[in-house]
């Protein structure tokens, strides 16, 4: 049965005792944390208090994970648990985002982002992570990995931003324009955005549908900000791709119409060995909508980086494919 609806039902019965909507939705994520294992913690990096949540072993390699624009750590709660048993998994909510919020008169670009997530990793003591990041997200994690190669152990990059798409998806085409599809100022726009992310919209109980709107609406102008900073800077990282030294893996839904699959073409020309996993009938947001599939994959990933030495750098025409379960398309 479908855990939404699960969540639904129990949701109608504890509203006819006396629970409110949204001390229900509230009541959700924070079981859907607790089920991730997701301890709250927050720390000081450049006048933010830095919310992060972690899960795993304290004494296990630490793998990072960053989400993509509009999101936060939640994004991660469904994918995080596959890999506590053998990580240390820390999920932040990125500056201008979730609960680490939004601060007027600071800046989001890329340089300022890689700063602070590399000021958290200092500050943590994270010597060497295995880095994974979505849209934004991933855009970010290349940059770091190409900034400070030897702070990477492996890099998973999951539908990320960062290369001027060979083909233009219909979102690229609006934010050109001038359009932000990923913003949400009106309640139809919360199907338009699962529509946008998702190959198959997901169906959300009616409580947390308009919890999670009522949220995305109250910080719209200050992503819409972030966006066209973000956005209008337009660093692409093609020419820094090839400082990334760390095993990499290019993962992507086959449906995404937020980047381009073409997108991949241009990662693995630039990062050399580069191995890429497509996702049949997934959008955007693999680790939300394909979060099993999207965790085996990046599991084969990393058992093959354990058992094998890594190829000899050579020439990212050479890039090497990643074998993994049936579940997934393959190409090199």
């Amino acid at each position: 049965m479908n855990w939404w609806f699960v969540v639904g039902a129990v949701g109608i019965v504890l509203v006819a005792i006396g629970l409110t909507w949204t001390r229900w939705a509230t009541a959700t994520l924070a079981l859907m944390r607790r089920q991730a294992g997701y301890v709250r913690h927050s720390i000081g990096v450049d006048g933010f208090e830095l919310v992060y949540h972690e899960t795993g072993r304290r004494d296990a390699p630490p793998m990072l994970l960053l989400h993509g624009f509009g999101g936060d750590g939640d994004n991660w709660v469904r994918f995080a648990p596959f890999f506590r048993k053998d990580f240390r998994v820390l999920v932040p909510d990125l500056p201008g985002f979730g609960q680490t919020g939004y601060l007027p008169c600071q800046s989001y670009s890329l340089a300022q982002q890689i700063a602070r997530i590399k000021d958290f990793m200092d500050m943590l003591h994270l010597e060497q992570v295995h880095l994974v990041g979505n849209s934004m997200g991933g855009y970010f994690a290349a940059g770091i990995a190409a900034a400070y190669p030897e702070r990477i152990a492996s890099l998973l990059l999951m539908n990320a931003a960062g290369v001027d798409m060979p083909k233009q998806s219909p979102f690229y085409k609006a934010a050109l324009a001038g359009e932000n599809w990923l913003l949400m100022r009106q309640p139809a726009d919360f199907d338009r955005v699962l529509r946008l992310v998702y190959h198959r919209k997901p169906w959300v109980p009616a409580f947390l549908r308009d919890y999670l709107l009522a949220q995305r609406m109250a910080v719209a102008d200050d992503q819409d900000l972030i966006f066209h900073e973000v956005f209008t800077e337009r660093v692409w990282l093609d020419d820094r791709l090839s400082a990334i030294t760390a095993p990499t893996l290019i993962l992507w839904g086959d449906d995404d119409r937020v980047l381009d699959i073409s997108s991949i073409k241009l990662f693995q020309a630039g990062i050399a060995d580069a191995q890429v996993a497509i996702l049949p009938a997934c959008g955007h947001v693999p680790m939300l909508e394909k979060p099993a599939d999207s965790a085996r994959v990046y599991r084969t990933f990393l058992d093959n980086l354990a058992v094998r030495p890594m190829p000899s750098r050579r020439t990212a025409k050479g890039s090497s494919e990643i074998r993994a379960e049936a579940s997934s398309v393959v190409i090199g």
